[in-house]
C-alpha cells in the first residue's frame, strides 16, 4: 500500500462496502471515489476528516503508510431471515424463520441498535432504481412501520421489498416499484387485510 489511492481501497475492504456506498459514506460521487482510487484525485481536507470520524482512520497512516491505521474493526451481528424478499414477484414468508446471522460494520447501521434489526436477501431488479438490487441483503426495523418510505411487506404468504405511500384518506396503500417496468399495487378496502408492514428498511449491503 504504497499510494494514498490503495490505502483508500484498503479501508474499503477492512469495512464491506460496495464502491459507490464507501464513497457516499465519505460525502464523494462514485465518480471521485474512483479517481481517488487511481490516483488522479487528491483527498480533500475534508475528506481526511471524514475518513477519521467516520472509520477512525489514523491520517498520519493514511498520508504517508507509516503507523496503525487505526481502522475502527467493529462489527455488529444482525439476524438474517433464511429466505429472500422479493423486490419484483413475492416469495413465501415461512413465519419469517430466523437461521442465522452475518456481520457487518457498526457503521452501516448509524444509530439503530443492531438487536431490533433483522435482515433479508433481495431477489429481483424492481427496487434497482433505489439502489437496492439483486443478491443485496436489506437491513430492516421490525415494528417501525408508520410514514410512507421503504418497507419489507408481508402480502399473504409473500415478502417484498417495496417503496409504501399511504392515502389516510382513503385508506389505500400503495406499493411502488423502482423501476418503471413494473407497475403500482393498490391495496384498498378488505385487501389491506392481506397485506402487513414488516418494518422500514434501514440500510442495505449491497456486494462487492
Amino acid at each position: 500500500m504504497d499510494n494514498e489511492g490503495k490505502r483508500y481501497d484498503f479501508i474499503r475492504g477492512k469495512v464491506g462496502l460496495s464502491k459507490k456506498d464507501f464513497a457516499k459514506s465519505l460525502g464523494l460521487s462514485m465518480s471521485m471515489g474512483s479517481q481517488i482510487s487511481s490516483g488522479l484525485l487528491k483527498p480533500s481536507r475534508s475528506l481526511l476528516d471524514r475518513l477519521a470520524e467516520v472509520y477512525n482512520v489514523n491520517l498520519h497512516w493514511f498520508l504517508t503508510g507509516n503507523g496503525p491505521s487505526g481502522l475502527d474493526p467493529d462489527t455488529v451481528e444482525i439476524e438474517l431471515l433464511d429466505q429472500e424478499a422479493a423486490a419484483g414477484h413475492g416469495r413465501a414468508v415461512e413465519e419469517y424463520p430466523q437461521k442465522r446471522v452475518f456481520q457487518i460494520p457498526r457503521n452501516l447501521i448509524g444509530s439503530h441498535p443492531p438487536d431490533l434489526l433483522m435482515a433479508v436477501y433481495v431477489a429481483g431488479d424492481s427496487m434497482i432504481e433505489a439502489h437496492i438490487c439483486d443478491g443485496d441483503i436489506a437491513i430492516f426495523y421490525p415494528g417501525i412501520t408508520e410514514g410512507n418510505g421503504i418497507f419489507v411487506v408481508s402480502i399473504g404468504n409473500s415478502l417484498v421489498v417495496k417503496r409504501v405511500d399511504r392515502d389516510i384518506a382513503s385508506q389505500t396503500i400503495v406499493l411502488y416499484s423502482a423501476n418503471p417496468t413494473y407497475e403500482p399495487r393498490r391495496f384498498t378496502g378488505e385487501e389491506l387485510a392481506g397485506i402487513s408492514i414488516a418494518g422500514r428498511v434501514v440500510a442495505c449491503y449491497h456486494k462487492v
